[in-house]
This record gives C-alpha cells, structure tokens and sequence, in this order.
C-alpha cells in the first residue's frame, strides 16, 4: 500500500513534471514530501515536534552516495527544509536560495563563500542549484532499495517500525471508514 502510494502520488507525478523547466518546480515540490514522511515508516515514530530533524536525516541518507560529504548535506538538508520544502508548503514558492537547471558534476551545486579565493566550508550556504532529474533518480532509487529490504524477511526491525506506522497512520484495523456519496 505504501509502495503505491508513494509510486503513484509522489514518484511518477514528479518523473513526469521534472524534464519540464516549469513543471520542474512542481516535481521537487512533490519529491520534498517524500523525506519526512519516509523517515516515519523506516524509524517507526511520528515526525511531531520533529519534521525538521525527520527531513534532514532522510535526506542525507538519500543523496550519501552523491558528491558532496556528508557536513555539506547535513547544511544543504536545512535550507533545502527551509527555503525549498517551507518555502513551497507554506508561502507557495522556494525561497532565495534555491535554483533549478543542470549544475555540472552532480545533483546539487552548493555555493559557499570564499574568504582570501578559498571556500569557507563553515560559510552561510549563499544558494543551491538543483538538476530536478538527477534529484528524482536519488529519491527513486533510495525507495527501490528501500522496498526491497521491507520485502527481506531478515530486516525484523524495518518491518516492524514500518507495520507500527502503518497501523498508526491508515487506521486499517477496526471498523471501516463509511465513504459519504
């Protein structure tokens, strides 16, 4: 059911908005939802009073496996849940920092400041640039793989916590919902 919904409502919505330039917006406004939400399922405790923290760690193991360390992508997850995530949900559009195109070498380009021509690491993240397609790839394989070991029976612990959210957030056990026509 899960594996449906997320294909269905949040994936292949945004696979098919995120070759468009315009449409790209939409697409990463889709794929943002699906950190938080996923954290959820995978750690089998609701995100309350903690959507952030949720976002942010969904999001690094997400892109681990891209080119920028993992410091980096801790920073990037907070303005990427600030500027794009509350941005779109809460004021309709990404903040100042975000930028959507086609950086060269990965995913996401993060511009730091420089101080004396080196980058200052530490700096205030100045923007993000964005390859919305690259971006897709990263959250479609992270569920992929992530279905997969929900359908190993040695993962004990996933399985659990995902049945434990399942029970928690559908509501499927007991009476049935009446559907008013």
């Amino acid at each position: 059911m899960l594996e449906d919904r997320v294909k269905f409502w949040v994936l292949e919505p945004a696979r098919k908005l995120a070759s468009d330039p315009i449409e790209q917006y939409a697409a990463l406004s889709l794929m943002l939802s699906y950190f938080e939400g996923i954290w959820i399922y995978i750690h089998g405790k609701d995100s309350k009073n903690g959507s952030q923290a949720f976002f942010e760690a969904a999001f690094v193991e997400v892109f681990r496996s891209g080119s920028l360390n993992e410091r980096i992508l801790k920073r990037l997850a907070e303005v990427l849940y600030k500027d794009a995530r509350c941005g779109f949900f809460h004021d309709g559009m990404f903040r100042e920092r975000i930028f959507l195109g086609k950086p060269k070498g990965g995913v996401m380009h993060v511009t730091l400041p420089r101080i004396n021509g080196v980058i200052d690491e530490n700096g205030i993240i100045e923007s993000v640039f964005i390859d919305v397609e690259e971006f897709y790839r990263y959250v479609e394989g992270h569920f992929r793989k992530l279905v997969a070991r929900l359908r190993d029976s040695s993962q004990t612990d996933l399985r659990s916590n995902f049945h434990r959210m399942c029970r928690e957030k559908w509501k499927y056990e007991g009476e049935p919902r009446v559907i008013a026509l």
